[in-house]
């Protein structure tokens, strides 16, 4: 019971991962544009780091017999990973904010209504 808990409280942090992986691609099929291909790798690489550390490393760790000095080197690499994908993301975001700043609509063009 205990072990069936703990991994349904691991899969915590994946939902919201998924949530925004799954609108990217939602926006991509929408409108294929470079800020929706940065967006939707950087959220997918993500996703696939976090499943990585919550699945895949304990149990990498635990069949090979790690030393703490290979552990972190592991650590190491998946971090840089994983800034990489974060600027990725936070790029595509800046650009869609951008493109949208730039077609913003002016409600000021119709006159407005008496009634």
């Amino acid at each position: 019971m205990n072990s069936i808990l703990s991994n349904l409280l691991s899969l915590m942090p994946i939902i919201p991962l998924g949530i925004v992986f799954g609108a990217c691609c939602f926006f991509l099929l929408k409108k294929p544009s470079a800020e929706a291909i940065l967006m939707t790798i950087g959220s997918g690489i993500s996703l696939i780091i976090n499943i990585l550390y919550s699945f895949l490393m304990p149990l990498i760790m635990a069949a090979q017999n790690l030393t703490p000095t290979e552990v972190m080197k592991y650590h190491t690499i998946v971090g840089v990973i994983s800034f990489i994908a974060g600027l990725c993301f936070a790029a595509g975001l800046l650009i869609l904010i951008n493109t949208v700043k730039k077609n913003k609509i002016i409600y000021d063009q119709f006159p407005k209504s008496n009634n």
